[in-house]
């Protein structure tokens, strides 16, 4: 019995031997013996976590802080805090007549008493009222006058609530501006615009080059400041147009033409223009094609008229003579001349002018005359 039992325990041990073969033979060398049919996919495992960064680069040198805008509102809220205390009001009044005339605006050019405006604003008075920023007068007379410049200058005396306002001659083409003045007597108004352009000619209005601006200008404003962001006057307010056929078009006496001006009014009660005496008009590059000149002429002005007795006619300059350079300066356009001649000579000075007549050049030296 116990010999069968031996022999059934080892025939047991024999066949667990062999069926744990099978299935190890089964999982590891053949495990698709147990496989069933393929499932559906499983859920996407967590992602892992992300490994370490690089290090980071170098930084770079910081660039120099750019300058931060200002609004416009900004720039004229501190224009008329800043000049407000130097501009005045005119009121023109004439003998025995208790309203005024007319009225206008000025600025104070020194700390003696002397106030700039357009002469067209007292050209029919007797008797100035000078109304300053704070309600506080003054009387005032006029000391000197330019009619053709349109420039005047009142003396009077200055309450201690006031200051000068600077003149600046440098001007940019865009570059922001402000007039203050008294349009229809509303006193210490301020507009803004822009430097549309320099230089301008304006012959119904003055003889001198004009600062051409789109800032509004209106009756009253006339002798008034226009002046820059910095509270710097670059020009006398002197005109604007209005009308159906104008929009923005003003034009004030450049404080670089003043400069020069103010001085001989203050001084001498007048200034003296200087003055060739003729009337000219600009050739374009197509027109001085036409005439047959030479090909190193590219600009100039052709004499139209000469005013008899003046200095073209004394110094024989003619009729269709091209000028193409006076006083070592080109002319590349006709207001060229009135600028050239109001800012770098004066009545009696000598001056060189170049021209070309009948294909030749010419040079003539002339001393120039004053304006009559």
């Amino acid at each position: 019995m116990s010999n069968n039992l031996k022999l059934v325990s080892y025939s047991s041990l024999v066949i667990s031997s062999l069926t744990l073969i099978l299935l190890v033979y089964a999982l590891v060398v053949n495990p698709s013996i147990f496989q069933g049919p393929e499932g559906p996919q499983g859920l996407q495992g967590i992602q892992g976590m992300q490994g370490q960064n690089g290090q980071i680069g170098i930084q770079g040198e910081q660039g120099p802080e750019g300058q931060e805008g200002m609004p416009s509102s900004y720039y004229a809220q501190k224009v008329y805090e800043d000049s407000k205390s130097g501009v005045v009001f005119i009121r023109v009044y004439q003998p025995d007549q208790e309203r005024h005339v007319a009225v206008g605006s000025g600025f104070i050019y020194d700390l003696k008493g002397h106030i700039v405006t357009n002469n067209h604003v007292i050209e029919n008075g007797s008797d100035f009222v000078i109304v300053y920023f704070d309600g506080s007068m003054s009387k005032g007379k006029v000391i000197g006058k330019d009619d053709q410049g349109d420039l005047a200058v009142i003396k009077t005396e200055l309450p201690s609530s006031v200051k000068k306002l600077e003149l600046e001659s440098k001007i940019t083409i865009g570059e922001q501006v402000f007039p203050i003045g008294s349009p229809a007597g509303l006193v210490g108004s301020i507009t803004a615009g822009v430097i549309s352009q320099a230089n301008r000619t304006v012959r119904s209005m003055n003889i001198l080059p004009m600062i051409q601006t789109d800032a509004p200008l209106n009756p009253g404003n006339s002798g008034g400041p226009l002046v820059n962001s910095d509270g710097r006057v670059v020009g006398i307010n002197t005109m604007g147009y209005r009308g159906d056929e104008f929009e923005a078009l003003g034009f004030a006496i450049p404080s670089s033409i003043a400069k020069i001006i103010i001085p001989n009014l203050i001084q001498n009660g007048f200034h003296e223009h200087p003055f060739i005496g003729i009337s000219a008009e600009f050739l374009d590059p197509i027109q001085i094609e036409g005439r047959g000149l030479p090909e190193n002429i590219k600009s100039g002005v052709i004499i139209n008229t000469i005013v008899p007795e003046s200095a073209a006619e004394i110094y024989g300059l003619m009729e269709e003579d091209m000028i193409i350079s006076m006083g070592g300066y080109s002319l590349r356009a006709e207001h060229d001349i009135s600028y050239i001649l109001h800012h770098h000579f004066s009545p009696n000075e000598q001056i060189e002018i170049e021209i070309v007549r009948n294909g030749e050049i010419i040079n003539i030296d002339l001393t120039l005359g004053v304006r009559p």
